[in-house]
């Protein structure tokens, strides 16, 4: 077997191998002998059928099966041969596949990036921090009570805050689309989560109303089909409620897992759950602010394949319901996903080459105190922490997340750290009040 390698750019890779013509020759002639052990025909008893007969009826198919053998075994041992590490399928191209002459193919594709060097220079950062005051506590028992609004029916028009129960039927140049129907839907004005105009356009109506809304599809709306375009929506008002907010008293309290009763017990278990949530922002917005210097300072030219691949598992993440189906998605659909996850395959890599460089070993400590500390907030942490064990995949999860916490202490060991005090709710949306 002969084979060239060539290397158009950085990442890809077109090889070429000449398999000898025996080689092909003995595939096919061993196809064509197991073929003549399990075909059946009439006249003749199993195994018995002579190889003339079996050459006659079955050679196109078994030379294709010992071409598409041959071919394979041959890349293979080739691309081991070359030492290459293909990152995706390679696209094979047979050149010459004459009986009696040495098989020629091309295969291309591109082989995994190599980071012979992590740079990391930087000399101050600023570390976004907050504290937990009382007037997070009463925001957050707020929400709490927004969870448990009770919805009571009103003989009135819709206002800002009601919840609508419609029926609604969406069309774009008159023709009815996909997902644009449906009957019995529950809206609450000022929510936002419908298309701009949807829910102002409720505004003012009583049951029994009929509307026709106009509006457009915001430009980066999810689906491309709809995006930036007009549409009608024919709405029916069935019924039109006020909330009503849950009263902060004993029994709401003990609904929430309080056994006290207490308002002040229910206080100082939001300010835990906070405390613990903004622990976890704090280290997040840091790992980033880390992670967005080191991929600025080392760029890594990502295959195709892998970018590919990563973005359909972002994908799949955010919609379970989808994962391992087609659902015909769009190029520019998966697009939006190369971005994230370009960022998540390029810190893969460095983050590989940094473990290896400073020899990091996992905390088991840190592991378990990171597992105690996730489960800290369930019922029965002792089966939380049991299943963790049992479960490698999760457990796994838990290793990287801690392996990056070292990684991030170790590029911090010779910068300058700034506390910048933030409100909570400024570290939390980004956005400074």
């Amino acid at each position: 077997m002969q084979v060239s390698v060539e290397a158009p750019n950085k990442l890809e890779r077109r090889i070429t191998v000449t398999v000898p013509a025996i080689t092909l020759e003995e595939a096919y002639d061993k196809r064509i002998a197991t073929l003549a052990k399990t075909v059946k025909a009439n006249g003749y008893r199993p195994g018995k059928i002579p190889l003339e007969y079996i050459k006659k009826r079955y050679s196109d198919s078994a030379r294709q099966e010992a071409l598409s053998e041959v071919i394979q075994a041959s890349l293979y041992a080739a691309i081991n041969q070359e030492k290459l590490n293909p990152a995706g399928v390679p696209m094979v191209e047979p050149k010459n596949i004459l009986p009696g002459q040495p098989l020629e193919f091309v295969a291309t594709f591109e082989v995994l990036p190599t980071v012979d060097s992590v740079n990391f220079e930087l000399h101050a950062l600023e570390k976004q921090i907050a504290m937990i005051t009382d007037a997070d506590v009463e925001n957050a028992l707020n929400r709490l009570r927004q969870q448990h609004t009770v919805w009571q029916k009103v003989d009135r028009a819709a206002q800002d805050k009601d919840q609508v129960v419609i029926d609604f039927r969406g069309s774009i140049d008159g023709k009815v689309f996909a997902g644009g129907e449906a009957h019995d839907y529950p809206i609450i004005i000022g929510s936002k989560s419908m298309i701009p105009g949807f829910e102002e356009g409720l505004i003012g109506l009583n049951a029994g109303a009929e509307k026709v809304l106009q509006v457009t599809f915001p430009e980066n709306y999810h689906s491309t089909d709809f995006a930036g375009k007009a549409a009608e929506f024919a709405v029916t008002v069935h019924k039109v409620s006020e909330p009503k907010f849950a009263e902060i008293d004993e029994a709401f309290v003990r609904k929430l897992g309080v056994k006290s009763g207490k308002l002040d017990d229910l206080n100082s278990e939001i300010r835990k759950n906070l405390e613990r949530e903004l622990d976890r922002i704090v280290k997040a917005k840091l790992k980033s602010q880390v992670f967005d210097k080191l991929l600025e300072q080392n760029p890594v030219e990502i295959p195709k394949a892998l970018i590919e691949r990563e973005g359909k598992r972002i994908h799949d993440e955010l919609h379970p319901h989808h994962a391992g189906k087609d659902h015909g998605h769009s190029a520019a659909e998966m697009a939006a996903f190369n971005e994230p996850a370009k960022r998540n395959v390029s810190l893969g890599l460095l983050v590989a080459h940094l473990i290896k460089q400073h020899n990091i070993i996992v905390n088991k400590e840190r592991v378990d105190a990171y597992i105690s500390h996730l489960s800290s907030v369930y019922e029965n942490p002792a089966e939380v922490v049991a299943w963790y064990a049992k479960n490698k995949r999760a457990m796994s999860e838990i290793e990287m997340q801690v392996l990056e916490e070292q990684i991030v202490e170790k590029l911090l060991e010779n910068v300058q750290l700034t506390d910048k005090m933030l409100s909570y709710n400024e570290l939390i949306t980004g956005q400074s009040t």
